[in-house]
């Protein structure tokens, strides 16, 4: 405690002198307000959008949104026309791992290359170096992922996050309790698979990870036809609802959906993809409230990825705005070094090139299955399990998205799924998701209108994360 009296009364007169600076609007530029007007803005809800807007933001924070005439503009406030543009919320990826690199060097079960990339340090430089993620989802118009599954760091990144001003935000499962025994991915030092050998193991797990701030418990796979298993996975889930924390599925089976559901999973972040979903599943799912993230795109990812590694075909990346990472795009461009990899046999290599990217990218059954979900009036997110072999952190969302439309979403609802649905499925939609009075300023600007196609997202051209507007084209420069 500091005690001289000189000191005290510097202090007095100091506080007092910055109480003035306040009050007489000099630190003022720190809260200007920010205003775009003119643009057509579809606020998140569902709702009619709005002709000739205007959304008024102050520091972090949206204070009015409406038409020109229903928002006052302060003085001085930084004024941008945005006439003949198209304003959304920021997108939410509801389904990434930081862990995973978008190639094989971060899946070594699905191409070992740790000859030339040891594992160990790919894991390592996952840790330390978050922000090139982070830009890639901004320059993509992300403003928040979500990570269901992975290292136990990555429920730090929450926090971290949050500080940090060129960051969309996160929410973290961390690590995911499996019937598998050990994943090559794993380290003996920090495991992303939990394996479930006991009902002490699955109560155990889930305190640690509730008690670090988790958002949601990941199970991967489940073994429904083993009855002793199950009786693991509803004891795990129990000590879930006591912590107040949340089931979260990677059942791709509807046996594993419907299991999953009947213990309280409210987030299933893959297709039921083996057959069409029933009466029971919706209704559980219903009971639930329960959030639906197809992942449409990744399983067709590891295909385009290994045909990229085997020399067949470069791995699409349409990334105008250089949106991809440096060093992951440097990966992909080198992909065939790994050509002569012995798990590219001639039969596999085969039928890598009798995949056809135009005819071949998805499954009929998930996509039936998922316009039976959007009809059943369950709420639907986009997720693109981004970090797996050819799903590149970012700019996959608009691969997803548009698969999703090709199901026979309409444009209009898939804003919403892509908004709203992502941010309540990260227990966020009280602070975003979207654009409304008191709710943090995350938003993009387009240059087509989403509600006509959703492919007219890629026709982005400036982010807005927590009251900060961006140019995407300008974001990784910095």
């Amino acid at each position: 405690m500091i005690c001289n009296p000189f000191f005290q009364r510097f202090a007095s007169v100091g506080f007092a002198i910055m109480f003035l600076f306040i009050s007489s609007g000099i630190l003022s530029a720190q809260t200007q307000a920010t205003v775009l007007k003119g643009a057509t803005l579809f606020d998140g809800t569902g709702a009619k959008a709005i002709e000739n807007s205007a959304i008024i933001i102050e520091g972090k924070t949206i204070q009015c949104v409406g038409s020109e005439a229903d928002c006052t503009i302060p003085e001085n406030a930084d004024i941008t026309n945005v006439s003949e543009k198209y304003i959304t919320p920021g997108l939410i990826d509801a389904h990434m791992h930081f862990f995973q690199t978008g190639f094989f060097d971060g899946r070594p079960d699905a191409l070992d290359i740790t000859d030339a990339y040891p594992f160990p340090q790919v894991a390592a430089y996952q840790q330390q170096h978050p922000q090139r993620y982070y830009n890639s989802y901004l320059c993509s118009g992300i403003t928040g992922v979500y990570d269901v599954g992975g290292a136990s760091w990555s429920v730090g990144l929450q926090e971290s996050a949050e500080q940090n001003p060129k960051a969309p935000h996160v929410a973290a499962a961390g690590p995911l309790i499996t019937p598998a025994q050990a994943a090559p991915f794993d380290l003996p030092s920090d495991k992303v698979l939990v394996p479930l050998n006991t009902k002490e193991d699955g109560i155990k797990t889930v305190q640690y990870m509730s008690a670090l701030g988790s958002t949601g418990i990941k199970f991967w796979q489940l073994d429904a036809d083993d009855e002793e298993y199950m009786e693991r996975v509803a004891a795990a889930a129990q000590e879930i609802e006591k912590q107040g924390n949340k089931m979260i599925a990677h059942a791709t089976t509807l046996k594993q959906a419907k299991a999953a559901l009947r213990n309280g999973a409210e987030l299933l972040v893959h297709s039921v993809q083996d057959t069409a979903v029933d009466d029971e599943f919706l209704s559980l799912a219903k009971e639930n409230d329960t959030y639906y993230n197809p992942t449409l795109v990744v399983g067709s990812g590891y295909l385009q990825a290994y045909r990229a590694a085997a020399d067949v075909a470069p791995l699409p990346m349409n990334d105008p705005n250089g949106c991809v990472d440096p060093k992951t795009a440097q990966l992909i461009n080198n992909a065939q070094q790994f050509s002569d990899h012995p798990r590219f046999y001639e039969g596999f290599v085969n039928r890598l090139k009798a995949f056809n990217p135009e005819t071949d990218l998805l499954s009929e059954t998930n996509l039936k299955n998922l316009k039976t979900v959007y009809e059943a009036g369950i709420p639907i997110v986009v997720g693109t399990d981004a970090g797996n072999p050819g799903t590149l952190h970012g700019i996959s969302i608009y691969d997803e998205m548009e698969a999703m439309q090709s199901a026979g979403i309409p444009a209009k609802d898939l804003i919403v799924m892509a908004t709203k649905n992502g941010a309540e499925a990260m227990e966020r939609g009280n602070d975003f998701g979207t654009l409304e009075k008191g709710k943090i300023g995350n938003l993009i600007i387009l240059d087509e209108d989403p509600s006509t196609d959703i492919a007219h997202m890629r026709s982005i051209t400036h982010t807005m994360i927590k009251g900060k507007l961006m140019r995407v084209d300008k974001i990784t420069e910095n």
